[in-house]
């Protein structure tokens, strides 16, 4: 695991942008799946403002998770926030990107679905998440297989609160639906992203307690090309 630490929230969101593009310029059929919440949000936007559009034409792109029961169009869905600030500004084709359909009736079969066009893709050249306070990685909570590969799960307390700051009304969770951790350990390339002194906590532990599935952020210390990659805000606790 490489850890990179950047002078601030500004400067972390600008590398993570300048690395994605030059991915998809270095290989512009890349499969990929991109997280969502409030921490990539200026990233996206900075891609759209260097990117050429172009780059993208060939790129196959897959949303990390969603909240099982919560509409596409909500404010708050993995596929609204990753849209609005990246895929629609860049104009990307709807044909080059896929989501979880939360709203399904057989949650299994979306992850099948999800699973086989990773695999018949030839698995993932990258993939970039966010952090959870409870160490979760995707909507992946603690006690999540590191040998799973799309899957839905039951959401901890924490990770309801803290949902609740991308909706604009109090929002009923129970579970996500979400890239597993073992799709995480196969792709060639994982970033874990983060910010600001909220995750310092959660970051000092998942760089120096013991690999384990009770804190699935230390699935990046097993994986051979993972990048960590935070603010001084965020790294307090290393």
């Amino acid at each position: 695991m490489k850890i990179s630490v950047f002078k601030d929230e500004e400067a972390l969101s600008d590398a993570v942008a300048d690395y994605i593009i030059d991915l998809v310029k270095t290989n512009p059929k890349a499969t990929m799946v991109l997280t969502s919440g409030s921490t990539p949000i200026l990233a996206y936007q900075k891609i759209t403002q260097k990117a050429n559009k172009e780059d993208f034409e060939n790129i196959t792109i897959i949303g990390l998770d969603e909240w099982v029961g919560i509409s596409a169009e909500s404010e708050g869905s993995c596929r609204y926030i990753v849209e609005e600030n990246l895929l629609k500004p860049l104009q990307i084709p709807e044909t080059n990107y896929t989501f979880f359909d939360s709203l399904s009736d057989d949650l299994t079969s979306e992850c099948q679905r999800i699973d086989k066009l990773i695999f018949e893709n030839g698995g993932l050249d990258f993939i970039i998440v966010g952090l959870g306070l409870n160490g979760h990685i995707g909507l992946n909570e603690p006690g999540s297989s590191f040998d799973a590969y799309c899957q839905v799960t039951d959401l901890e307390e924490i990770t309801v609160v803290t949902g609740q700051k991308y909706f604009n009304a109090s929002t009923p969770l129970t579970q996500g639906i979400t890239v597993g951790l073992k799709h995480f350990l196969e792709a060639k390339t994982a970033m874990v992203m983060a910010n600001g002194a909220a995750k310092s906590e959660i970051i000092g532990r998942m760089v120096n307690e013991e690999i384990n599935e009770s804190l699935p952020a230390t699935v990046l210390r097993k994986h051979k090309n993972s990048l960590l990659w935070i603010d001084e805000a965020a790294s307090s606790k290393l």
